[in-house]
């Protein structure tokens, strides 16, 4: 089931945003992960549009939307990819917005795939300086059937 972020769901949400994108970026130091987790809690799940999807009471993935069209983030605990929660949350956040833009490395050839089968078109190559990483934007349209 697919609702909107509460302030409870903090702890869970943070969870599965620690384990996955270790497990998903192993060619970041994983350091670099640990040291971001009160930023990525403070910046950006409490300030921005989140929904959480739970099975059994329990968080078990997340998408947050920052700058009103920006995914900040779409995680999925591992044991729950492929099962379409990915696609749902997508779904839900295309509901309600008619242009998303979204960052993924270069390396993570898995999200690349999963944002072109999902509609988003790749825009241009950026260079985080953070990370020392390559990142790729892709951009999804709501298309004039959908409007």
């Amino acid at each position: 089931m697919i609702r909107k972020f509460e302030i409870k769901d903090t702890a869970a949400v943070m969870q599965v945003w620690i384990e996955t994108i270790v497990e998903a970026h192993d060619f970041v130091n994983e350091n670099y992960w640990h040291e971001a987790i009160e930023n990525m809690r403070s910046n950006y799940i409490l300030n921005s549009e989140s929904y959480v999807y739970t099975m059994d009471g329990g968080v078990v993935g997340f998408i947050s939307i920052i700058e009103e069209s920006t995914i900040g983030a779409i995680f999925v605990e591992m044991p729950f990819q492929n099962k379409g929660i990915g696609v749902q949350l997508l779904n839900c956040v295309k509901e309600k917005h008619d242009k998303l833009f979204i960052s993924v490395y270069e390396k993570n050839k898995n999200a690349q795939g999963f944002l072109t089968r999902q509609g988003f078109k790749f825009q241009y190559r950026q260079f985080d300086q953070n990370t020392q990483e390559t990142e790729l934007l892709f951009v999804w349209e709501k298309s004039e059937n959908e409007l």
